[in-house]
């Protein structure tokens, strides 16, 4: 390794086969091919904490492959055996495990515990240094202010996101200009409702912020289900946008899609400056992740597809761990923080507003940037 190769803990729930420390961390130990080319990263996994052992772990034989440290405590691994925390960067997983889930539906990662224990060490040794968290900052509402207001106070060079922002764009032009308004957006989920939700909120969040004048925020965010799902789909709002990517993606039966759903989900994100955003829960036929965005009404929809490789090796992921590589040795994240508290935040509502079958209000979302 160079003089220049940054030093970095990694934090991990669970590290098995095609799981998101499998497609990030093992590209920075093994290397990955790139556009052709295969790429040796400038960032150094020294040392790992790995929350859960399942039976398919393969955490500890990549440790011992790569001579990376395995401790038994987080701050053992940002110490890294010694008495003193001198590493460049930290990289937390809270993806996957067996973890509690809350009255709500949400699986209780602990994002926030990671987070906060990473914190400690980094204040006890006046050593702050570039974090990146997979998948938002937290899950609930509570936990996601209290890392967001962290974050802001110890100016934390603070990195989180879902690999679609990353992911090739079909077409490779959206054909919405940089700084263009924005009336309405929509997107496919499917999978998981939570975990892929959000995904598809990153994926819109990634254009939309470009609008003009910049984002303002999200004020309320309501989630229908079964009947009510379909029906706000097929309204006289959301039917125009959504024809338009059903014909993009050529769906079999436009008209009767909605009714094939195998759990109907419609979800509304309304923001601050009159943005409106929905996201169709499309399992089982819509399995892409694909949006459609207008610039104002009556306009005909802009649909754009973030392609991914569902089968190894995931290339998508090479170029999110570019950007993680870029942002440790910067402490400059490709964006701000304030749209990881859009997306998280937003993922909370929606599922707590599933919950309750009625709008959840989100006053702490009314961010610009």
């Amino acid at each position: 390794m160079s003089k220049q190769t940054k030093k970095v803990a990694a934090i991990i729930t669970e590290y098995w086969d095609i799981n998101h420390a499998d497609v990030i961390i093992t590209k920075f130990l093994d290397g990955y091919v790139l556009n052709g080319r295969r790429y040796k990263p400038t960032v150094e996994i020294v040392s790992m904490y790995i929350d859960q052992y399942p039976a398919n772990d393969m955490g500890r034989d990549m440790a011992a492959k790569h001579g990376v440290a395995l401790h038994g405590s987080i701050r053992e691994a940002l110490l890294n055996g010694g008495t003193s925390f001198d590493l460049d960067g930290i990289i937390i997983i809270g993806e996957l495990g067996e973890y509690p889930t809350n009255e709500f539906g949400q699986i209780l990662y602990p994002r926030r515990k990671f987070f906060e224990q990473c914190l400690n060490v980094m204040l006890e040794f006046d050593h702050i240094v570039p974090v990146f968290t997979d998948k938002g900052f937290a899950v609930v509402k509570e936990d996601i202010e209290w890392m967001y207001a962290q974050i802001k106070k110890h100016n934390v060079p603070f990195m989180s996101s879902s690999v679609l922002p990353y992911a090739p764009r079909i077409p490779v032009t959206t054909g919405i200009p940089y700084g263009a308004p924005m009336h309405r957006m929509l997107g496919f989920a499917y999978d998981d409702v939570e975990r892929y939700c959000y995904h598809t909120m990153e994926m819109m969040e990634s254009i939309a912020e470009n609008r003009a004048f910049g984002e303002t925020g999200i004020k309320a965010v309501r989630t229908y289900k079964d009947e009510a799902a379909v029906e706000r789909i097929l309204s006289d709002d959301w039917k125009p946008i959504y024809e338009a990517l059903g014909g993009f993606v050529n769906l079999r039966d436009i008209d009767m899609f909605p009714y094939q759903l195998k759990l109907p989900v419609f979800v509304e994100l309304e923001y601050v400056d009159g943005l409106q955003a929905g996201i169709i829960y499309a399992e089982p036929e819509g399995r892409m992740f694909v949006s459609a965005y207008q610039v104002a009404e009556g306009e005909q929809p802009v649909c754009v597809e973030f392609r991914l490789q569902n089968q190894k090796p995931h290339s998508h992921f090479s170029y999110l761990v570019l950007a993680i590589e870029r942002f440790m040795h910067t402490r400059n994240a490709p964006y701000p923080v304030e749209r990881s508290l859009l997306t998280t935040g937003a993922l909370d509502a929606m599922m707590r507003s599933l919950h309750v079958g009625k709008e959840v209000e989100t006053p702490h979302l009314r961010v610009n940037y």
